[in-house]
């Protein structure tokens, strides 16, 4: 029996002929090891940046050994002469599992053979395919050419007319997967390849296919409740086909089931069809059948097709008052005052009367102005909004024993980003010590992680945890830990002591374990940690005390007392960050301790006695308080006119030191330069005290996600920090409340809500929240505000919606797109309340709002309400 070695120095000639004939016995030994050979030569020799141990021509022959020797499923279909004499060598059972997979993969990935390769192998009688979901979704990926230049599907579909009626009427049956389906392949199939859509429309042209049937598919395939995505193919097919009168009319039927559609597009498109049959004397209705799709249809969430819905059924009559009536429920006021008008013809109070109380607050005021004395009073009490507690400190107990680490370990190779279990787990690692009993198994899986993942940003704190993980189980390293951010180097740099003490077999405990969450450490363990054990490694000292608080200056006499008792520099450190004196001589050498110190007595504060010492002290993060700017700035960046600014000198062109942190963080870089979002938790508890630098990096990356085009995960973090903070908030807080409250997610926008109702007004003021939407108002959709701003006041916080409008509204500008939601929640939150309109800014900001937009119509209706005069 060959081996691998001796088969690759075979000749072509020869190799062919043998692999031709390998024996059952002969492919299950080989299977591995060339599989094994084959990736080692396609992957992993350039991702880890061995030396090639394959020539070209070598790589060549694996390919031709692998088409022997490996199963059906773990090939791909053979493209050449020589691969395919190979497969038909192993019988026509091997060829046809080999199509089969191939079209398992075609169906659901975006690379893969050409479809007419294997429809050649069918004409030829080589293999004999059913036209299943799978080769009906290959077809669909991959028929032409996926990426062929010049590839036109209905060309190749007249040339094979059995394709044609066995595989084509399908595609309006199988919905697909997130990478194959009509609406995927035709977004991003390349201008140069034929779009499904496009090959429809040219087999209609000269009646390949029949039109007919073509209309019947698509109605047919909306039926089938296909996500909004994959459906809209089928509605823009069908809208381009524009049916006429008539053939609207014969599939009336269809066009009402669809009216139930949860998809929006599909409903709409079914209200437009009855309604040009109706309006053509054409509609041949079941009144019971389409007042219960009407009943649905005036309650999809998009406006137009609601009030569409309501119209028509007003214009059909007969039966169609339940329709009317359930109108009444729609969340938009434009759609509720279209029923409410629709009754009030049909003199039919009843129903207004019974919904009143859920009506929008101008809608229902309307109605009121109709149903006169019948009306019930209105109740203004306002609602008094839910008491939040304030964030108080917890304490967080140790890990004590390797089996508890060991479980930590295990939860962070899974996710790192638990900020808190990493910085107990580094701090219990020292003064457990290495363990390789204990920790073997997750030693193996850290090792297994770190060779499967590149070291990409976003992986580098698994890379932390890792590399700590194989220094307790005293394993082999599997790579170096890469070169990190600065503002996280200080985390780098202690990590490395930690390790390097695992790897000697030595034990510390580390002063800067936090006793609190969020990161702060107790004033009096620290000063016992530090008079009774060893002296401490330099950056250990440095976390130690940014930590320290939460208002170390202002320690009691008896922790002022008990700190005087520790020696050395760091008792002269720990007792200028608890208000005592400063240093005098002060050396450069022990310029971290002091500068921690500094932003540690007075973390938001300037430092009087470094600012004079000269360079390296006189900076922000340093002497200085960091601080940022945030601001309009067109010209800067044309996409993202907003800018967030480090203000102070600029940075210091000395090299990053792990040891300095804090000027680090001070450091407002480049976006795409920033430390990114799985590291901010570890940054946020690296320097309680002052948490504004990390919501300046957050709020870049909230300013990036505005669009939709940048994940905006990092947002609701920075809303979990803002709530959990002790520390006073800094005034980029108003900003980043602001800038989650615009954001393009959902659930950013929903973070921001909660966090909204937390702070307002107690801890954040209305007006500041203000100033810092109209300050980002040119990036944000004002819609997403109203939005958010309205589920907070659902959340009982009114009065605090109204003064964030009432503060802001006069310093936007009127035609700014989607403003008039702004002031119709105004104008609701005041009917609400039942108080006036009574800020002179506001009041003439609303009288110099003319004209016939929806803005100025918000804003009279606003002042004609409880605004007598």
């Amino acid at each position: 029996m060959a081996t691998l070695t001796e088969l690759l120095t075979l000749d072509d000639g020869v190799l062919l002929d043998r692999v031709c004939a390998f024996t059952a016995d002969e492919r299950a030994a080989l299977h591995r090891p060339v599989q094994r050979a084959w990736e080692r030569y396609a992957w992993r020799d350039a991702i880890d940046g061995r030396e090639d141990r394959y020539t070209p021509e070598e790589g060549r022959r694996l390919e031709l050994i692998l088409m022997a020797a490996a199963p059906a499923d773990g090939l791909y279909w053979p493209r050449d002469d020589q691969q395919m004499r190979i497969a038909r060598a192993r019988g026509g059972r091997f060829v046809h599992a080999l199509a089969r997979h191939a079209m398992r993969t075609m169906a659901t990935a975006d690379f893969g053979p050409d479809f007419h390769v294997i429809r050649a192998a069918e004409r030829d009688g080589l293999i004999t395919l059913d036209a299943d979901d799978d080769y009906v979704l290959a077809m669909v990926g991959h028929f032409g050419g996926r990426y062929t230049a010049g590839a036109r599907r209905a060309d190749r579909l007249r040339a094979d007319p059995d394709l044609l009626a066995r595989a084509f009427w399908r595609i309006f049956e199988i919905e697909g997967n997130r990478q194959v389906s009509l609406a995927n392949v035709d977004k991003y199939g390349g201008r140069s390849v034929q779009t499904w859509h496009d090959t429809v429309l040219d087999l209609l042209s000269d009646a390949t296919i029949d039109r007919a049937r073509v209309l019947d598919a698509t109605v047919a395939a909306l039926g089938l409740g296909f996500p909004q995505y994959r459906a809209g193919w089928y509605s823009r097919l069908h809208a381009a086909l524009a049916p006429s009168v008539e053939e609207l009319a014969a599939r009336q039927a269809g066009y009402v089931t669809l009216l139930r559609s949860s998809v929006g597009p599909t409903a709409a498109l079914a209200v437009d069809a009855l309604t040009a049959a109706q309006k053509a004397g054409r509609l041949d209705h079941d009144g019971a059948a389409l007042a219960d799709g009407l009943g649905a249809a005036v309650l999809a969430p998009a406006k137009s097709t609601a009030t569409k819905a309501l119209a028509l059924a007003a214009r059909v009559g007969d039966g169609q008052s339940s329709v009317i009536v359930a109108a009444l429920g729609h969340p938009h006021p434009d759609v509720q005052a279209a029923a409410v008008q629709q009754l009030r013809l049909r003199g039919e109070p009843g129903p207004v009367l019974s919904a009143l109380p859920a009506l929008a607050p101008a809608v229902a005021a309307e109605a009121r102005g109709w149903l006169g004395a019948d009306a019930p009073p209105t109740v203004t009490a306002p609602v008094a909004p839910p008491e939040v507690a304030a964030p108080v400190l917890e304490a967080v107990a140790p890990i004590t024993d390797p089996a508890e680490l060991a479980e930590a370990f295990a939860i962070l190779l899974a996710d790192p980003t638990d900020a808190e279990l990493l910085e107990r787990a580094l701090c219990a690692a020292a003064r457990l010590g290495p363990d390789p009993g204990e920790y073997a198994g997750l030693a193996r899986r850290a090792a297994r992680l770190l060779r499967d993942g590149p070291a990409y940003e976003w992986d580098l704190l698994l890379d932390v945890v890792a590399g700590l993980v194989l220094a307790a189980a005293h394993a082999k390293p599997v790579r170096k830990l890469p070169s990190l951010p600065p503002q996280v180097q200080l985390l780098a740099g202690r990590v490395a002591a930690v390790e390097s003490a695992l790897r000697a077999g030595r034990r510390f405990a580390p002063c800067a374990e936090p006793t609190h969450a969020g990161g702060w450490i107790a004033p009096d363990v620290l000063i016992q940690r530090l008079t009774t054990g060893a002296e401490p490694d330099s950056l250990d000292l440095v976390a130690a005390l940014l930590r320290l608080g939460p208002d170390p200056a202002g320690a009691s006499a008896a922790v002022r007392d008990a700190a005087a008792a520790v020696p050395g520099t760091a008792g002269t450190a720990l007792r200028y960050a608890l208000g005592g004196p400063p240093p005098e001589p002060l050396s450069r050498s022990d310029r971290p301790l002091w500068i921690a110190a500094a932003r540690a007595r007075a973390p938001r504060g300037d430092d009087a006695p470094l600012i004079g010492r000269g360079p390296g002290f006189d900076a922000p993060g340093a002497g200085r308080a960091p601080a940022w700017q945030v601001s309009f700035d067109p010209e800067w960046s044309s996409y993202r006119p907003i800018r967030v600014g480090a203000l102070g000198p600029p940075a210091s062109p000395e090299p990053p030191d792990p040891a300095l942190p804090t000027v680090a963080l001070a450091y407002a870089g480049p976006f795409d330069r920033s430390p990114g979002g799985p590291w901010h938790p570890w940054l946020a508890s690296m320097w309680p005290g002052n948490i504004e630098p990390l919501l300046a990096l957050a709020l870049q990356h909230q300013l990036a996600s505005l669009d939709g085009t940048v994940d905006g995960g990092v947002s609701a973090h920075a809303m979990h920090l803002l709530d959990r903070t002790v520390a006073e908030l800094p005034p980029l807080s108003p900003y980043v409340v602001a800038a989650g409250l615009g954001g393009a997610g959902l659930s950013d926008r929903t973070a921001a809500v909660d966090t909204a109702a937390a702070l307002l007004p107690h801890r954040m003021d209305p007006a500041a929240v203000a100033s810092a939407m109209a300050t980002l108002a040119p990036a944000v959709p004002l819609h997403r505000w109203a939005d958010a701003l309205g589920d907070l006041s659902l959340a009982g916080h009114g009065a605090q919606v109204r003064a964030v409008l009432t503060a802001l509204l006069p310093s936007l500008d009127r035609t700014g797109r989607g403003l008039h939601t702004l002031v119709e929640l105004l104008r609701d939150e005041h009917l609400r309340a039942g108080v006036p309109v009574t800020d002179p800014a506001l009041r003439q900001w609303l009288l110099a709002t003319t004209g016939k937009s929806k803005t100025a119509a918000a804003a009279r209706s606003l002042l004609s309400h409880l605004n007598p005069g």
